[in-house]
């Protein structure tokens, strides 16, 4: 077959020192492609644990009897990065025996209703590759 092609034709087939380069030119976009999704998906792993951290720092602080709203939404804005993105809401909730009540009311003469409060924060992530999406943390505390 080698003798049926002209000689310079028949030289450049049977050069293989380019092959490597071509390879990498093939495959380099997929590495990067893959580099840059591991990297995006990293840093919104990386956002969600620090905004539950927050959300504890939420749950410390009441646990340590503060108990304002808004005492606890700006503890949780001063341990998150980037506290202009956070939105906060905590929201106090009171039951007897698992039903909803007003926290005014007791459940008998003797018992006071039991008291929570749901600390929940919301955060935007924008990545390089992914689409926006949002990064949500809740804690649950009961007070009494």
């Amino acid at each position: 077959m080698k003798d049926l092609l002209p000689p310079s034709l028949s030289l450049l087939i049977s050069d293989l020192r380019a092959v490597a380069a071509v390879e990498m030119a093939l495959v380099a976009p997929f590495l990067i492609f893959g580099l840059l999704m591991m990297l995006d998906i990293g840093m919104a792993v990386r956002e969600g644990l620090n905004l539950d951290h927050s959300t504890r720092v939420g749950a410390q602080a009441v646990m340590s009897n503060i108990n304002e709203a808004n005492d606890i939404s700006n503890l949780i804005l001063a341990s998150a990065n980037e506290p202009d993105k956070v939105t906060i809401a905590v929201e106090k909730t009171c039951s007897c025996d698992g039903l909803a009540v007003d926290c005014a009311n007791w459940c008998s003469a003797k018992e006071p209703p039991s008291v929570f409060l749901n600390i929940s924060a919301v955060k935007l992530h924008k990545g390089f590759l992914l689409p926006p999406f949002n990064l949500e943390s809740e804690t649950h505390v009961q007070i009494r």
